[in-house]
């Protein structure tokens, strides 16, 4: 079955890969806009970049390093960092941006191979860009890796078991799962299962292919249950692994009885050839840079048991998704009784199925932004996986085998979102795009034969409808992608190391500026709760030890904990940043922070300042003067000049004028804002060191303000003249010709 809209002489097909080419350069291009100006607060991105560093330099993986994840990231990039590759914010994104390409590049290229349609494939290619926003969210993460070997054990997958170049499929398939392996084990068990569960029903010996779907079903079943078996109490999980068994059992009772014998213990040899190759690189690697074959098991398999535990995050799943489960796998062995009664409507009942089933996919994708495509299909489409699997009448044994890996290999990747259902959501589940735009086409393809009456109509009818419907569906969807993206002329660069080019809202720009400025000039080494370690980079400051991890508090033991308190005994300038709305969060869902250290922290630290839910602490009997943090200054309750001064601790740019400042509110962002420069105000400087002590005397100057090193300033004004300043507000230095020469923010 393949599309009637890639017919072309291939000498005519030149426009295709143009168009393709600058689809994806666009695409791409939104993408890195979107992922530039966004940062999370959370910051796994900070906990795995320095991670990723700290093995590159010192070695010593699971010793020193902590890591919740395998060693494939860390090798991949110690070997990235020896040809160049800056441990920075800038060039994660731009490897996390790769990935998200290529990602969506293979899935484009799935589907071409498998419907030679052109509009398809473009449909696809913007498919998986909004699909997979949440990559925005997680720069330099695992899930990127993940995402693009999943992507590519798919295509290349698809293309070889189509043209039976069976044990090509097995080597890559092999490399692809000890990859990750490598980097997720739950991940990577999930490729094996799935390449497994292809070759038994595909087996060359008859009574291995005889009893594979025996096993298999009872695999659906014992499969989940074993992953979720220390939260099966909990309602979202039970119904997770529900869905698991009914979606899974569907999906193998239509596979066998239509598997042709296709592999045999060779493939199974070849998958192991690649698996070996990829593990003993990455294996012989970490070995050399310090870490035990002891260590290495704890931090592979060990302490990633322990981790549902430490921290989980649930799904809601709809009111009646068991029921729909449930009701899908009975349709499903409904219509598979039906087939050997020989009911051959049951064919076209399920090729409709498909369409309604790909219209809802179609429907998810184009919910974004408003929505989160992946929620929605992680929600609805497991069940629907066996009818893109059913073989319609006509299929080749090469297609049929080659759609049945990818369906297959998605089937496993589902049980990815367990037990932490956030950006694995989507990771676990994009596979879905692909399998729905091929099976949609092969059935409406199959249907127009199908109707003799109808076949002539529609097949002059499918080449113009195909084209229009396909692209405006990818133009829909790449405008609604693009259109988001338009973020990135909002802000203000955030302009610190390695982070020069991400552009935030300018309140965050503020924010981010005066506590690096602040733990630069006041500290000389940087902790944090829960752990933002983006902040070291930014700074330049070292954490306590090599152990750094976002949740410290539930994921270090005690002795690298009790390592990290005496660290910071022998700092009496240590800063500790507080992030107390993460903390509330993780304390809404019962992961409040605890633990020696914690207590540590809290008996020893308080707040110098507080911005944002951020409290910048140092230790007890320690003050410091902020820099970059406004206060208001009352002197009178009379109208007239000097009434109120703004004071301000800054350190400008060399060179750079001032002409003006403005104050505004991001909670009033309509109201003009409160402005100080010749006009209405008159300045004061006092020059200073970094800490803020005197270093001349106070003297008043005319604008602009220029600055030559740290100095306090007093801003003199009339408050009854104009708005009352908002707490909190931002403060814009800007020079001469309006341009932004510093942010501060006003003290809370």
């Amino acid at each position: 079955m393949r599309g009637t809209d890639a017919t072309l002489p291939a000498n005519q097909g030149w426009w295709r890969t143009l168009i393709l080419t600058c689809a994806t350069a666009a695409l791409a291009l939104a993408a890195g806009r979107s992922m530039f100006s966004a940062f999370m607060y959370y910051d796994d991105e900070g906990y795995v970049l320095i991670s990723l560093r700290n093995f590159a330099e010192h070695g010593g993986l699971y010793r020193g390093v902590y890591s919740q994840y395998g060693p494939f990231p860390f090798v991949l990039y110690y070997v990235l960092h020896a040809l160049g590759l800056p441990f920075t914010h800038e060039a994660g994104r731009l490897l996390t941006l790769a990935a998200w390409t290529g990602c969506a590049v293979g899935c484009a290229m799935l589907v071409r191979e498998a419907t030679r349609s052109f509009t398809l494939t473009l449909a696809v290619l913007a498919g998986i860009f909004p699909y997979l926003w949440i990559m925005v969210s997680e720069p330099s993460h695992p899930g990127g890796i993940i995402a693009i070997a999943v992507a590519a054990a798919a295509a290349l997958g698809h293309r070889w078991l189509a043209r039976g170049h069976t044990p090509a499929w097995g080597f890559a398939v092999g490399a692809v799962a000890a990859a990750l392996t490598l980097t997720k084990i739950n991940v990577g068990g999930f490729v094996v299962l799935s390449a497994l569960a292809w070759i038994f029903l595909h087996h060359e010996n008859d009574r291995v292919r005889r009893m594979a779907p025996g096993w298999l079903l009872a695999g659906c079943v014992l499969v989940p249950l074993v992953l979720m078996r220390p939260m099966l109490g909990i309602d979202w999980v039970q119904t997770f692994a529900l869905v698991f068994a009914c979606s899974g059992g569907a999906a193998i009772l239509v596979i066998a009885p239509k598997a042709a014998p296709r592999a045999g213990w060779r493939t199974l040899c070849s998958c192991l050839v690649g698996g070996l190759a990829v593990t003993t690189v990455v294996i012989g690697i970490v070995l050399a840079r310090g870490t035990t074959l002891l260590e290495l098991l704890n931090g592979i398999l060990i302490a990633p048991l322990k981790q549902p535990a430490a921290f989980n995050l649930s799904y809601t799943w709809a009111t009646g998704t068991p029921v729909l489960a449930m009701a899908s796998l009975a349709t499903c062995i409904t219509a598979i009784q039906l087939r050997r009664r020989g009911v051959t409507a049951v064919d076209t009942v399920v090729a409709l199925l498909r369409l309604m089933a790909a219209g809802g996919a179609t429907f998810a994708v184009l919910q974004y932004p408003n929505a989160s495509p992946d929620r929605i299909v992680f929600g609805y489409g497991a069940p629907c996986l066996w009818v893109f699997l059913w073989a319609l009448p006509g299929e080749t044994a090469g297609r049929r085998a080659a759609r049945t890996w990818v369906g297959l290999l998605a089937l496993g990747q589902f049980l990815h979102a367990f037990p932490v259902a956030g950006s694995q959501v989507a990771w676990s589940t994009f596979l879905a795009v692909p399998l729905a735009a091929i099976g949609a086409h092969d059935a409406a393809i199959w249907l127009a034969t199908r109707f003799p009456r109808l076949k002539h109509q529609v097949g002059r009818a499918a080449l113009p409808v195909g084209y229009v419907a396909g692209a405006a569906l990818a133009l829909a969807i790449g405008y609604r992608f693009v259109k988001a993206a338009d973020r990135y002329r909002d802000g203000s660069d955030l302009a610190l190391p390695g982070a020069e080019f991400l552009r935030l809202p300018t309140e965050a720009t503020a924010l981010f500026r005066l506590l690096a400025t602040n733990a630069t000039a006041h500290g000389d080494m940087l902790f944090s709760e829960p752990g933002m370690f983006s902040l070291n980079l930014w700074t330049g400051l070292p954490t306590p030890t090599l152990a750094n991890v976002t949740h410290w508090f539930s994921l270090l033991n005690s002795t690298r904990q009790q390592a990290i308190i005496r660290a910071l005994e022998a700092h009496p300038r240590v800063c500790i940043i507080k992030q107390r709305d993460h903390i509330n969060y993780l304390t809404r869902r019962s992961f409040a922070p605890a633990g020696e250290l914690h207590d540590y922290i809290a008996k020893n630290f308080s707040p110098a300042f507080i911005l944002d839910d951020f409290e910048f602490q140092v230790r007890n009997g320690r003050r410091i003067d902020p820099l970059l943090l406004g206060e208001m200054l009352v002197a009178s309750d009379t109208p007239g000049n000097d009434n109120t001064a703004l004071r301000l601790r800054l350190l400008l740019p060399a060179g750079r004028d001032v002409d003006r400042i403005e104050l505004t509110s991001p909670r009033a962002p309509g109201n003009p804002p409160l402005r100080f420069d010749a006009r209405n105000s008159r300045l004061e400087i006092m020059p200073t060191d970094l800490r803020g002590a005197p270093s001349g005397p106070a003297h008043s100057i005319g604008w602009p303000l220029r600055l030559s090193g740290p100095a306090t300033v007093l801003i003199h004004f009339d408050r009854f003249a104009q708005p009352p300043p908002m707490a909190g507000g931002l403060i814009t230095l800007r020079g001469p010709d309006g341009s932004e020469v510093a942010l501060a923010r006003l003290k809370l």
